[in-house]
């Protein structure tokens, strides 16, 4: 019984690992520029949208 849990465990194990090497890496200092953009680009959407209401 110990086997058979073990057996599935290792292809459980590299089932995962083949998954994973399919997904392409994060990069994420492309991700924080993103999102540091799209921040800066709402924040002056405010301003522009608090500049025609007042």
């Amino acid at each position: 019984m110990v086997f058979l849990i073990l057996l599935l465990l290792i292809i459980i194990i590299f089932l995962l690992l083949n998954i994973n090497s399919k997904i392409p890496p994060r990069d994420y200092v492309k991700e924080a520029l993103d999102r540091d953009e799209k921040w800066r680009q709402d924040m002056e959407k405010k301003k522009e949208q608090e500049k025609w209401n007042t």
